[in-house]
């Protein structure tokens, strides 16, 4: 997998979200802030980028994305509830759409192997879109975070598409 679909895929949701004069916000935790990353490799990325979030641990996701702790000790922090708490809890003040990142991609965790990621997008107004990923757990740890912001990033555009 390149990072080059990857830097292709962020210019075009940067192009996207510009012209619907859209704004994000992301949270992320097994890709580690890649995901921002690459839109910030763009020119224009301040006007729809508006913050993000690295949770990695599960005190950050709650104490900076609200996850209440009952969803964290009930389904664990790698799972669609989660995943759709963070893009709720990261776009709660003022962005447009919510992103968000928590999986596996190092040894198995919560019982669940490494390749389970969950992925979701937050829209004010609508039920928040979340799925999930199972990967080949043995790609490399830099192959499965861009193959992780590649999926994410080709929903972002399916969901801009079917929500604006």
């Amino acid at each position: 997998m390149a990072t080059n679909e990857v830097n292709e895929l962020a210019g075009m949701v940067l192009e996207e979200l510009q012209s619907r004069g859209l704004t994000i916000s992301i949270a992320e935790s097994c890709t580690g802030g890649l995901a921002s990353s690459f839109i910030t490799d763009f020119d224009g990325a301040s006007e729809v980028l508006q913050y993000s979030v690295i949770a990695y641990s599960n005190d950050a996701k709650e104490e900076f994305l609200g996850i209440p702790s009952y969803v964290l000790q009930n389904f664990g922090a790698i799972s669609l509830e989660c995943a759709k708490l963070m893009a709720e809890g990261v776009a709660i003040y003022g962005a447009d759409l919510g992103l968000a990142t928590t999986g596996v991609i190092g040894e198995a965790i919560e019982g669940k192997l490494k390749g389970t990621v969950f992925i979701a997008i937050a829209v004010a107004g609508r039920e928040t879109y979340a799925r999930e990923l199972k990967l080949d757990p043995n790609l490399p740890r830099e192959a499965m975070k861009a193959e992780i912001v590649r999926q994410l990033f080709i929903t972002l555009l399916k969901v801009i598409e079917e929500a604006f």
